[in-house]
């Protein structure tokens, strides 16, 4: 397993290229990845940092790794309780080609 440092990185290092790749949405959004870390994506910057945002998701590592790679369905990780989302759940899904890297 990946160290917790080096997670969280990947997961910005990701989210920044993603965004190099296509504009952002418009609505911020913060990852809360249960005992690893938080990741704080805007329109224009990246960071491992806590910070408001319109949306935040909490989800475990296991279930993001899943939901990245594109085993895990969202909307039924959401129904079943597996990621929890405050703030406009639309802006969340939004968010998800660039957590999932299937950006053009």
């Amino acid at each position: 397993m990946v160290p917790v440092e080096d997670f969280i990185e990947s997961v910005v290092g990701k989210l920044k290229t993603a965004i190099a790749a296509k504009p952002a949405p418009a609505k911020s959004l913060k990852i809360k990845i249960k005992d690893v870390g938080i990741v704080l994506a805007n329109a224009a910057t990246v960071e491992a940092q806590e910070g408001a945002a319109d949306t935040v998701i909490t989800v475990s590592r296991s279930d993001f790794e899943n939901l990245a790679s594109g085993k895990l369905n969202p909307q039924m990780a959401y129904l079943q309780g597996k990621i929890k989302i405050e703030g406009d759940p639309a802006a969340a899904l939004q968010w998800l080609p660039f957590i999932q890297g299937k950006v053009s």
